[in-house]
């Protein structure tokens, strides 16, 4: 008899793998433009996420807890939706980031973790990302198109040196371009980063996300203090990342494309293929007016005038919509 092992060269056929299990996690504020892109993420997620369409959606919740707010709102547990509220104090003291800190700290149920904004959309199955994600152990994601040195006020010239310096580690190597480089900014001194990804979709495995969550508000709170910039959510994550060292993947900008004509033209070739589009730019498009209720995305799938990213979020939400509707029907008459 073969006995198959890791050492022994052979594997074992792809239908005898258990695939990986995934949840997926979204901060929020309980406003409706807020609830209503987490509709929509979830309801594309469901139609479009191929093996993982059925994944639980946790919410991690910022502002005054809202006991009642989910018998309100009975599409979010028919979703598969869970509203996990941040502690008022934790809330008090780190405003909008503790819900972005607050999500590293769950206790984590499945395989991989899948951290997506509330602004992002599934296109395409999810399959290839979270299986080869957890196969090779990694944190996986898009490097920012924007370098943050640039926001850095207090510093001349700063420099990732600096950075890491700031928060007592050593600087890691700087072989991912930013993937803006060029038309987001120009000088050259800050083209290279470390593994310094944007923050709307990042994948990892679980017991990864965990050891990071363990260490990030450390480095969140000492950049609040220190820094003060729109991206130190996003650099705390590196610097765990960093100072834990943790492998890491840079994905290709189809998971994780934006809604900005300067992203659309410098990765053109990544446009058909896009898995997550994500709605982070005002360009064509007002999140929170878009997202204020199920009229306004009516109008949103109606316009004409939509190019590229935003029209294949108008696809996306065209297709879903009458769900949408119908859910929407189902809740007034319970309300009634």
């Amino acid at each position: 008899m073969i006995r198959i092992t890791s050492e022994s060269g052979f594997r074992l056929p792809r239908l005898f793998r258990r695939r990986p299990t995934l949840e997926v996690h979204v901060p929020i504020a309980p406003t409706p433009s807020f609830l209503n892109q987490l509709r929509c993420l979830t309801h594309s997620l469901r139609r479009f996420g191929g093996a993982y369409r059925h994944a639980p959606v946790i919410a991690t919740v910022g502002g005054p807890a809202d006991p009642g707010l989910a018998d309100r709102m009975p599409w979010l547990r028919k979703n598969g939706i869970e509203l996990r509220w941040v502690p008022e104090a934790e809330f008090t003291r780190m405003g909008m980031y503790a819900t972005g800190s607050r999500r590293l700290q769950h206790e984590f149920q499945a395989d991989m973790v899948l951290l997506l904004d509330a602004d992002t959309l599934i296109r395409r199955p999810l399959d290839a990302l979270i299986e080869t994600t957890h196969r090779d152990g990694v944190v996986a994601g898009v490097i920012a198109h924007y370098s943050p040195l640039l926001e850095w006020r207090s510093r001349e010239q700063p420099s990732w040196a600096d950075f890491f310096a700031l928060l007592g580690l050593k600087t890691p190597a700087l072989d991912h371009e930013h993937t803006g480089w060029g038309y987001f900014f120009s000088d050259a001194r800050y083209r290279y980063c470390p593994p310094y990804f944007n923050y709307g979709v990042i994948a990892a495995p679980a017991r990864v996300i965990s050891r990071i969550g363990r260490v990030a508000e450390h480095h969140l709170i000492q950049l609040r203090e220190a820094l003060g910039t729109y991206f130190d959510a996003q650099l705390a994550f590196t610097a765990s990342i960093v100072e834990l060292g943790l492998p890491t993947r840079a994905l290709p900008m189809r998971y994780n494309m934006g809604n900005n004509p300067l992203v659309e033209s410098l990765h053109h070739r990544e446009i058909d293929r896009a898995v997550i589009l994500h709605l982070l730019h005002e360009h064509q498009n007002r999140r929170v007016e878009t997202f204020e209720s199920i009229s306004h995305l009516r109008d949103f799938v109606n316009r004409g005038d939509l190019r590229v990213t935003n029209l294949m979020a108008q696809d996306v939400i065209r297709t879903i919509l009458p769900a949408l509707e119908a859910e929407e029907q189902t809740t007034s008459q319970a309300a009634a």
